[in-house]
């Protein structure tokens, strides 16, 4: 028996990115939506006809009609396609929550898996769903799979949203899934969400990661799986990139404004991929109180290259000697210069701060 299909997770559409400037968020949360066309795309290219989405929809238990109508426009223009949509900790499927207003007017080609109840996919192709009905969890909501029942030979795929016991800090610890499950439930595979990054856990279990990146964190989101069953042989698992925007951070030693000249060089390096770019730099150092209008002003040009430049200063030290003060022409240098002058007057050529 062969399957393929595409394993994603975490689109959590309706993200707010509330610590971005408003038109900023709006094409983050534009994105993501936008990821779903991406996904299918590779699921058609590689000869998939059912896409699983292991829970986390959407990012809240409550979204704006429009939304949800607007998600299930682009997933009922995939016929093609059968999407499998399983509640996670972030839109549960509790009554009164987001599913509730939505499952009685899915397209055809769109199944929300409400009850922990098998889904035959294809002939000889099983889903054992693990929907969240809360936030948290008593218990591992994967434990009913050992004995669901299944044909004879039939390729068993859990889908599942939780934390997988002993994986790091990964995942939300409020939804503990057992390591063993994929033995013990004898599983073909084990399609995991909540970790935003694509990681294998084991040969039969990973977590694909969100399609779209959603923050800084450095754990390679921005995947979905092809994963391809054969019989009883291992699972293939092919990661497949369907992001639009890359989001990078980076650590800066300063001690003046020429200490940015490899970071301008590098974002010069992008090209045209710099407006897809997201940077945050954390600027650590001593450096004359003359050169953070510099660092200041290179920053401000390094800006408008990238999609979003943020930028932690609080790292910096700055030291300014009281005959230098009068040449500072930055306001918000200005008032430092006000105070490290009324220092300076207490005793001692030098102030830091």
């Amino acid at each position: 028996m062969k399957f393929t299909f595409l394993h994603t997770a975490d689109w959590q559409i309706g993200k707010r990115f509330g610590s971005f400037p408003g038109d900023t968020a709006a094409v983050l949360r534009d994105q993501r939506l936008q990821a779903v066309d991406r996904l299918a795309q590779v699921a058609i290219g590689s000869g998939c006809a059912a896409v699983l989405v292991a829970g986390d929809v959407f990012d809240a238990e409550t979204v704006p009609g429009t939304l949800s109508g607007q998600l299930l426009a682009r997933l009922k223009a995939y016929p093609a396609l059968t999407w499998h949509l399983l509640p996670g900790n972030h839109d549960p499927g509790r009554a009164g929550g987001v599913w509730s207003s939505l499952v009685g007017g899915l397209p055809a080609n769109v199944q929300v898996h409400l009850e922990a109840k098998p889904a035959e996919l294809a002939g000889g192709v099983i889903l054992l769903p693990a929907p969240l009905m809360s936030k948290r969890t008593s218990g591992d909501p994967t434990a009913w799979m050992d004995g669901a029942p299944s044909p004879a030979g039939a390729l068993r795929i859990g889908l599942a949203h939780g934390s997988v016991q002993g994986f790091g800090s990964a995942g939300d610890a409020n939804v503990p899934i057992d390591p063993a499950r994929v033995k013990s439930a004898a599983l073909s595979y084990l399609a995991l969400g909540d970790w935003h990054g694509t990681t294998r856990i084991s040969d039969r279990a990973w977590y694909s990661g969100t399609p779209e990146p959603d923050g800084f964190r450095d754990n390679d989101p921005g995947n979905a799986l092809i994963v391809r069953l054969d019989g009883a042989a291992p699972p293939a698992v092919e990661p497949v990139a369907t992001a639009h925007f890359s989001w990078s951070s980076r650590e800066v030693k300063v001690d003046g404004a020429e200490a940015l000249v490899p970071v301008e060089a590098d974002v010069a390096r992008l090209g045209v991929a710099a407006a897809r770019t997201l940077l945050s730099l954390q600027l650590a150092g001593t450096v004359a109180m003359t050169e953070l209008g510099r660092i200041e002003e290179r920053l401000g040009q390094l800006g408008p290259q990238l999609f979003h430049l943020a930028f932690d200063m609080s790292g910096i030290t700055a030291y300014a000697d009281v005959a230098d003060l009068e040449a500072l022409a930055s306001p918000a240098l200005s008032e430092i210069a006000q105070r490290l002058k009324a220092k300076s007057d207490q005793g001692g050529a030098e102030a830091v701060i």
